[in-house]
């Protein structure tokens, strides 16, 4: 199974989204990308919005976790999408590191109707709307204590 990382950062009403073209359409990513094998899922995080956008984040809270199936084209996918608490520098796009053509500040009212990869926009909404916001616990090494 393949591990996808990515993270939401909100500002003003709006998330960060990655802009891409693809059958002639335009979708939107939230940035991010795989994790390497034996990569802690955090750094992965980092090192993915540094690569493609230029910037430094601050990872906060694992808010969706969602599982893809496998097609004739991708393998099957467990995204793990987390808050953003901050972006340190200005996001621009770096070609070299990304097919992504561009970003877009996409207002938090319309992500549940826009096409999003992950496929998670209605949740995000949800997420980003509601009060109190209800994460899931993300335990950076649930192994620590050496039980086993």
């Amino acid at each position: 199974m393949r591990v996808r990382v990515s993270a939401v950062f909100e500002r003003d009403g709006e998330i960060l989204c990655m802009k891409y073209k693809y059958g002639g359409k335009e979708v939107f990513a939230l940035p991010g990308g795989g994790v390497d094998q034996d990569s802690p899922l955090k750094e992965a995080l980092v090192k993915e919005w540094k690569d493609e956008l230029g910037v430094r984040i601050e990872p906060g809270r694992v808010i969706i976790v969602g599982e893809a199936p496998s097609t004739k084209r991708h393998p099957q996918t467990l995204h793990i999408i987390f808050e953003a608490l901050e972006i340190y520098g200005t996001p621009k796009v770096r070609p070299d590191n990304t097919t992504s053509i561009g970003i877009d500040w996409v207002a938090v009212e319309d992500i549940a109707k826009l096409p999003i990869y992950p496929d998670v926009g209605k949740n995000l909404h949800a997420f980003l709307t509601q009060e109190p916001k209800t994460t899931l616990a993300f335990i950076d090494n649930c192994m620590e204590r050496g039980f086993w």
